[in-house]
């Protein structure tokens, strides 16, 4: 079944997007400003999750009483499905929170005005029951959950409710837009980690998605599912672990270079020489990977403390493959150069105009 590895590395691909453009446009994500940026992250993975869970571990009997949930197309209908109030009331509290979320964001991170933050919450809902009302978009032969426009209307109120909480927060917290700033300084373990993160997502779902496809396409036959997965595992390590970077000029692999991160030379403002980025990349892929095809899954743990251990103590913040390689994990603007898109820069006048005046004596 593909919807479980397609529901992730979506959510993957998701934020990788997302950290891209962040960082691009305002540099490094840090402070007050920092936490309502991933505020909006947090909100855009909750309405995926609202609009897709739970998943059904198979279809077998999935379809087979009615075809399938209903779809309740006439407002207050939902009151009349059989179940606990507690369950109701968990019902609406999720279709109105997380446009409420959604609403407050818009308003106090992004200034944006009652009517399209009530359009944009209402289109939100709306995406998140045509997700449930087709199956996961097809991926499902019948639909799992129940569609109801009663959650339309939940999220539509939710968002002008939240518009006004953002409003309130506009007035007693600090500003919610970033500032843009210089991101040459050395990153933090947070985000090297999210890079690692975020790698490690789209290579494990991205390659049983592709599995996925293969078996359902008929041109892996149900047996052989496992062996093809792990023969993606291993092409894929191979391509967008240690070939990729060869041709990026920050040596960096998809993952970290969502999060603009840059393997440099020990000692050096630009980037690793590729073969000290490549034995870099094999020290750390390949134990990683030949775990994951021989199903050692959590030994791979072993490998992230070895490689992550000095990072905790060690004031250059190096890892014990940064350390075999003379390499060191920095900014892509440390290496590339470059500003982020969003940062003010001072241009002077070209119009000739009078001299100021002087005021006073």
């Amino acid at each position: 079944m593909v919807a479980v590895p397609a529901a992730v590395f979506a959510a993957a691909v998701g934020a990788a997007l997302f950290f891209r453009a962040h960082l691009g446009r305002y540099g490094r994500v840090a402070g007050w400003q920092g936490q309502a940026t991933l505020a909006v992250l947090a909100t855009a993975l909750a309405a995926g999750v609202l609009a897709v869970w739970p998943l059904p571990r198979g279809t077998d009997g999935l379809c087979a009483i009615d075809g399938g949930a209903p779809v309740l197309a006439q407002p207050l209908s939902l009151g009349a499905l059989p179940g606990s109030w507690t369950t109701a009331a968990l019902h609406t509290a999720a279709a109105a929170g997380v446009p409420a979320a959604a609403g407050a964001l818009a308003r106090y991170r992004y200034r944006r005005g009652f009517w399209f933050t009530l359009a944009l919450t209402a289109l939100i809902a709306l995406a998140v029951e045509a997700v449930q009302a087709t199956g996961m978009l097809g991926l499902y032969p019948c639909a799992y959950r129940v569609a109801a426009v009663d959650d339309v209307l939940l999220g539509a109120a939710g968002g002008a409710a939240g518009w006004l909480a953002g409003s309130a927060a506009v007035r007693v917290l600090p500003r919610g837009w970033p500032g843009a700033v210089m991101d040459a300084m050395p990153p933090g373990l947070s985000r090297r980690l999210g890079g690692h993160l975020l790698d490690l997502m789209l290579w494990w779902y991205g390659t049983l998605l592709l599995a996925g496809v293969l078996l359902q396409a008929g041109v892996v036959a149900a047996g052989g599912a496992g062996a093809a997965h792990k023969t993606a595992l291993v092409a894929a390590a191979v391509l967008f672990g240690l070939l990729v970077p060869l041709l990026r000029r920050d040596r960096s692999t998809p993952g970290r270079a969502s999060m603009r991160l840059a393997v440099a030379e020990k000692g050096s403002p630009g980037p690793a020489a590729r073969w000290r980025s490549t034995l870099r990349a094999a020290l750390l892929y390949t134990p990683v990977t030949v775990l994951f095809v021989f199903d050692l899954h959590p030994w791979a743990l072993l490998v992230v403390l070895i490689h992550g251990a000095p990072e905790l103590v060690r004031r250059d913040q190096a890892g014990t493959a940064d350390l075999m390689t003379g390499t060191r994990i920095t900014t892509r603007t440390a290496v590339a150069g470059g500003l982020p898109g969003k940062l003010i820069r001072y241009r002077p006048s070209l119009q000739p105009g009078p001299p100021p005046q002087r005021v006073g004596n």
